[in-house]
């Protein structure tokens, strides 16, 4: 899949898919959808032999078709068999579906929030083998305060991480931001929170493969500004409720440009992001990768003519980061390419795959 067109000079999107530890750039016609390891591995071309196709997809919100009732749906998704499976309506006072997620073992997780109380719920579900829903329940614990975001599914499937935050204006988060992670544990309900001061935020939260530690950026944004962005490595299991007590894996060099994507990969110590800069004849776009305590390490740019901007940038990858909503330096979608506005965006995790 190639998408190109003139976009205004700083338009690049970034599709994250099922699992992001692989980026596949596509950069103009002329070049074709390649897999760009963060780890200076070789490029290798996508072909048939490296892609999963989708048996289903379950979708939440407006992909979930607008029809009146219908909490989420499933569907199967390409052209040769595509078609309408299973619809599942809301639960009784659980709020609007928001993000869904896949998770080991064939488990799902959708989160819902209300604005009346201001409140989130988790609910779990499997599919059959037709793909209908079986098995839909809520997650112990009852309703976490606040709205939920970026939600991730650790490997072992025994926990999830998301940020939270209250509301403002019905399901928008309040405008004054502050940082907020919580790990519930799926199986008790018992959960634990971090945060970090007012004017910060918190994204792109993902599990590494122990299961124990979880991955984020940290951002300061005092009057709207991204500053002291960094990776942070979190072990839920020491003592401690704060944010900033997570190792730094990676902070960005001043002359880095623009992070609009940066995250942990599943072995806790390296990761990889996308980043952007911007003179007055060129737009450059810089894939890297990094390892703890080491400088950042350029694996791929592509430059274009200021105006004229590939829209592609899509995220594959392993598992473990499957169960992740990699969504931004922002959970809660304020800061769609690495800029901060306090108005609330969208770009939630609405779609989840079974394969």
């Amino acid at each position: 899949m190639i998408e190109t067109q003139e976009r205004e000079p700083a338009s690049w999107r970034l599709r994250r898919w099922a699992a992001p530890v692989v980026l596949a750039a596509l950069v103009t016609a002329s070049i074709g959808m390649t897999s760009l390891l963060a780890d200076d591995t070789p490029a290798q071309t996508l072909d048939s032999t490296e892609y999963r196709t989708p048996r289903f997809e379950v979708t939440v919100g407006h992909d979930a078709g607008g029809e009146p009732g219908v909490w989420f749906q499933v569907h199967r998704p390409g052209r040769s068999w595509p078609g309408f499976v299973d619809a599942v309506e809301p639960p009784p006072a659980v709020g609007e579906a928001r993000e869904i997620r896949a998770g080991p073992g064939g488990r799902f997780l959708v989160a819902s929030s209300r604005a009346e109380p201001c409140e989130s719920r988790l609910h779990g579900f499997r599919l059959t083998v037709d793909g209908h829903v079986t098995g839909l329940a809520p997650v112990a614990g009852g309703a976490v305060p606040g709205l939920l975001a970026g939600l991730a599914i650790s490997p072992d499937g025994r926990h999830a991480a998301f940020a939270t935050a209250p509301c403002e204006g019905g399901l928008s988060p309040a405008a004054r931001p502050r940082a907020v992670l919580t790990v519930v544990d799926l199986g008790s309900g018992r959960r634990h929170s971090w945060d970090a001061p007012e004017e910060s935020i918190i994204g792109e939260i993902v599990w590494a493969r122990d299961s124990r530690t979880v991955g984020y950026t940290l951002s300061d944004v005092p009057a709207g500004t991204i500053r002291h962005l960094a990776v942070r490595a979190l072990d839920t299991a020491a003592p401690g409720t704060d944010l900033r007590g997570g190792r730094v894996l990676f902070r960005p060099p001043a002359d880095a440009g623009r992070i609009s994507f940066v995250t942990m990969a599943p072995d806790g110590r390296t990761g990889y992001g996308l980043a952007h800069k911007a003179d007055q004849a060129t737009d450059t776009t810089i894939i890297f990768g990094f390892t703890e305590g080491e400088p950042m390490r350029v694996t791929k740019t592509f430059q274009s003519k200021r105006g004229i901007v590939s829209t592609g940038i899509v995220v594959m990858g392993d598992d473990t980061s499957h169960y992740a909503c990699l969504n931004g330096i922002d959970a809660f979608g304020r800061a769609p390419e690495g800029k901060y506005s306090a108005r609330y965006g969208s770009d939630l995790c609405r779609v989840a795959i079974a394969y």
